[in-house]
């Protein structure tokens, strides 16, 4: 409640330096064709914040003729309505003047003066009071435009989300920073490791680049992937991270969602083995079982906490993966997370054995 007060003050308060500024405007017409300050703002000033007083009339009254009638009749309205709100203006002026002792000689020649200069003021607001009914119209039409077609391409925008999403991981500023590290610290003793560590960056860049645009790529290409950042990772670690990889040679050659092994890998690194004071062990491993390929990851660090669930404490990594795979694979498409008996965490996931595209297929996304 005291929030919406306030609110109201702040308008109120911007409304009536807006009207203040306006009448200084016309004021220092008047100073400069001869009057003095005085009598400019005497002038002025009694004339603007008349009409600031029955603005906010005339927009609720324009509001709710733009509701309940048409356009026509709501333009022939405001001609009866310009005329009203003109005389309130001049109303109130002659009521100011009366405070100040200052009354006119003649009321209907004061009237007659004011009233026809008056009514382009009326005019002019009129035409703002539509100008924001339209604009508010369009704002709306757009607004509801919009989430139609988030609603009826949600699945798609997900993909991308994911994947951009997948990309930023891999360009992630931390990672960067301590692959850089990791090189600097090689450079002096040992320069061919240095070497060797900045090439693989620079691979895992252009791959992380290549890949953005490829909803699948082969097994053989996400493993590739997932070797160059393993190894500067390794190097990172000094010996505390051991990997394996096992998958058959026919396996290679299948389809899966790029930038899948990576976050799950990374994951598992950085919350299983990162932890620990002892060196730790990450299991990336592929099997088939007729239609359906199986990936697993396995570590053996530190392990689920209590209570967790993936609805409540998924990361973001993990998210986007389960979000992939219900686009492109819908039920086909699982992903499971459980514990490990010995410690750690397995992670599974089960894609339908996709053979390699062909180059057509690959061009259009299938």
């Amino acid at each position: 409640m005291r929030q919406r007060v306030e609110g109201r003050l702040k308008i109120w308060f911007g409304a009536f330096l807006l009207w203040t500024a306006v009448a200084g405007v016309f004021a220092t017409q008047l100073y400069f064709a001869g009057l003095s300050w005085q009598r400019s703002l005497a002038w002025t000033l009694p004339r603007w914040y008349a009409w600031g007083l029955v603005t906010p009339g005339i927009f609720w009254l324009d509001r709710r003729l733009a509701a309940n009638t048409s356009f026509t009749t709501r333009v022939i309205l405001h001609v009866p309505l310009g005329a009203i709100w003109t005389s309130a203006t001049i109303v109130l002026r002659l009521l100011s003047r009366g405070v100040r002792g200052a009354s006119p000689p003649s009321y209907s020649q004061f009237f007659l003066d004011r009233f026809y200069s008056d009514l382009p003021i009326y005019a002019v607001l009129a035409g703002i009071s539509f100008a924001r009914q339209y604009a508010d119209q369009v704002k709306r039409r757009t607004q509801e435009a919009h989430e139609l077609a988030l609603r009826t391409t949600e699945l798609e925008h997900r993909l991308v989300e994911s994947q951009l999403q997948s990309l930023r991981a891999q360009l992630h500023p931390h990672f960067l920073f301590n692959a850089l590290n990791t090189i600097s610290a090689f450079t002096e003793s040992s320069p061919q490791t240095a070497r060797r560590l900045m090439a693989q960056l620079g691979d895992l860049l252009r791959a992380s680049l290549r890949h953005a645009a490829q909803p699948l790529v082969t097994l053989g290409e996400e493993l590739t992937f997932l070797d160059d950042f393993l190894s500067i990772e390794s190097a990172r670690f000094e010996g505390r991270l051991r990997v394996s990889v096992s998958v058959e040679d026919d396996l290679l050659s299948l389809m899966v969602p790029s930038f899948l092994l990576q976050p799950i890998v990374e994951n598992a690194i950085r919350h299983g083995v990162a932890p620990r004071l002892a060196s730790g062990h990450v299991e990336v491993t592929a099997s088939r079982d007729r239609s359906t390929l199986r990936l697993c990851v396995r570590d053996d660090g530190l392990g689920l906490p209590a209570g967790w669930s993936f609805e409540n404490d998924a990361g973001v990594g993990l998210r986007n993966v389960a979000a992939r795979l219900e686009h492109l694979y819908g039920r086909k498409g699982q992903l499971r997370i459980a514990p490990v008996a010995s410690g750690g965490v397995e992670v599974q996931i089960d894609v339908p054995a996709q053979p390699a595209l062909t180059r057509a297929e690959h061009t259009v996304g299938v």
